[in-house]
């Protein structure tokens, strides 16, 4: 809806400009539809929000704008604005996710520092959710080892969240990485926030790699979304054949629709095949 509306306009603040009628008619969404995105954009002061984020070395990315990511513009539903701290040139960097579950195992948390490390040795940028668990170890050891991350919020830039993890995000958006949400920046986290910002860590990365994910869970979610509505290849880190933390990871794989890795290089060499194939299939 975002997109219909961002194209048919030319801005958002062009939306808010524009009759009832004529963004009906231009779009074909139907009233309640119309009426939902131009109070959620009324009711958003980006004049203020962009004073708080340029003095904190951030901005605005407004969709149709240069620096707004390609892969992300390109996804059935992107943001229309996107709120960001730190370096958003890190964003046309060859970018992977990695995700999996808050309730890991210690095998997770090796197997995250293991791919995040080896990743940022080929040159990658890590995209993960902030959260506790798998994409927290995926954030620190990204840091650890020198590389950029960039962490998707489920919340307001102004209102991070985990709390305990403020310190990690200040020094991702400080060391070349970023921080990156959709809601105003003093929005606080709810639930359904976070299912909704799957679709952009996927949106931004050439992959997404699950290291421990139960069936049900936002790791799995952002996998499926990434092969179904994005285009790009899934990949799952095995673990105990019993493990219920690694039951979403094999499950996948039984399925067919996610690749088997068990290492960085497993990971480089897949994006390196499809990418021939493209090639190939283009040419």
């Amino acid at each position: 809806m975002a997109r219909r509306l961002v194209n048919a306009v030319g801005s958002p603040e062009g939306v808010l400009q524009v009759s009832r009628s004529s963004l009906k008619s231009m779009t074909g969404l139907g009233w309640s539809q119309v009426d939902r995105i131009k109070a959620s954009i009324a009711s958003v002061n980006l004049e203020h929000e962009q004073r708080w984020l340029e003095s904190r070395n951030g901005g605005l990315l407004a969709f149709g704008d240069g620096m707004y990511p390609e892969t992300l513009s390109q996804i059935p539903d992107p943001p229309s604005l996107l709120r960001y701290l730190g370096n958003p040139a890190v964003l046309a960097t060859p970018c992977i996710a990695i995700v999996g579950t808050r309730r890991c195992t210690a095998m997770g948390l090796r197997q995250a520092g293991r791919f995040a490390q080896g990743l940022v040795e080929a040159g990658c940028t890590i995209i993960s959710g902030g959260a506790r668990g798998i994409d927290g170890e995926v954030h620190r050891a990204t840091l650890k080892f020198g590389g950029c991350t960039v962490a998707v919020l489920g919340s307001g830039l102004g209102c991070p969240y985990p709390l305990e993890h403020e310190s990690m995000f200040e020094s991702i958006a400080t060391s070349g990485g970023m921080m990156v949400s959709e809601v105003p920046v003093h929005q606080e986290p709810r639930p359904g926030l976070f299912p909704r910002r799957n679709r952009i860590i996927s949106g931004l990365s050439m992959a997404v790699v699950v290291i421990e994910a139960p069936v049900r869970s936002g790791a799995m979610i952002t996998a499926r979304i990434a092969v179904e509505e994005h285009g790009i290849d899934a990949m799952t880190v095995p673990g105990p054949a019993d493990s219920s933390a690694s039951s979403g990871c094999h499950h996948a794989v039984q399925q067919g629709w996610a690749h088997l890795v068990t290492s960085p290089g497993d990971v480089l060499r897949l994006l390196e095949e499809d990418y021939s194939s493209r090639v190939r299939l283009g040419s």
